[in-house]
């Protein structure tokens, strides 16, 4: 794939989406269901890396890129999740204008059901593959509790994860 095609497909999932997480199912199906350019282990790899630092909740597109095609793939994921944000812009005097209109009601309604739709399919696409490990699905369990419960920062969930996982793992417990 060359960098053209791949901020393309960036800019598609900003075009179709609404910010954070958003863009995540369609990365997920254009980079590893359709174009086989990443593999399940390497998208999430860089999902995590991209969400352990500090920033905009989007920021993941970053890596997922870098891990696509190195600095070329990381510039494509820059490009084509900035450039809607910016035309987004001139949308917002419009908006204020059809805001209030019930269809417009509908729409933004339809499209924040759909994208919980899509990040729930991510969610189980993760989940999956830790159906063999007993150890993982408690990391996660607990880790969904804290964060629905508490509204803590996800970082030191992440990081508390990750050690159990070494804790883990150093112990012998199987995670595969």
């Amino acid at each position: 794939m060359n960098v053209l095609d791949l901020f393309l497909v960036f800019l598609k999932a900003s075009f179709l989406s609404s910010g954070g997480l958003a863009p995540l199912p369609l990365l997920q199906q254009e980079l590893i269901g359709q174009r086989a350019l990443l593999d399940s282990a390497d998208f999430a790899s860089a999902l995590a890396i991209g969400r352990i630092g500090p920033g905009p909740n989007g920021k993941f597109v970053l890596s997922i890129g870098y891990y696509a095609a190195g600095i070329p793939g990381f510039i494509a994921a820059l490009l084509g999740m900035t450039l809607p944000p910016f035309l987004a812009i001139a949308l917002v005097r419009v908006h204020r204008r059809l805001a209030t209109r019930p269809w417009v009601i509908g729409l933004t309604r339809g499209i924040t059901a759909s994208s919980v739709g899509l990040l729930a399919a991510v969610g189980y696409s993760f989940t999956e593959p830790l159906f063999g490990a007993p150890a993982l699905l408690a990391i996660l369990g607990v880790a969904l509790v804290v964060l629905v419960i508490t509204k803590i920062d996800p970082l030191p969930v992440l990081a508390i994860g990750g050690m159990a996982g070494v804790v883990l793992y150093l112990t012998g417990v199987p995670l595969a």
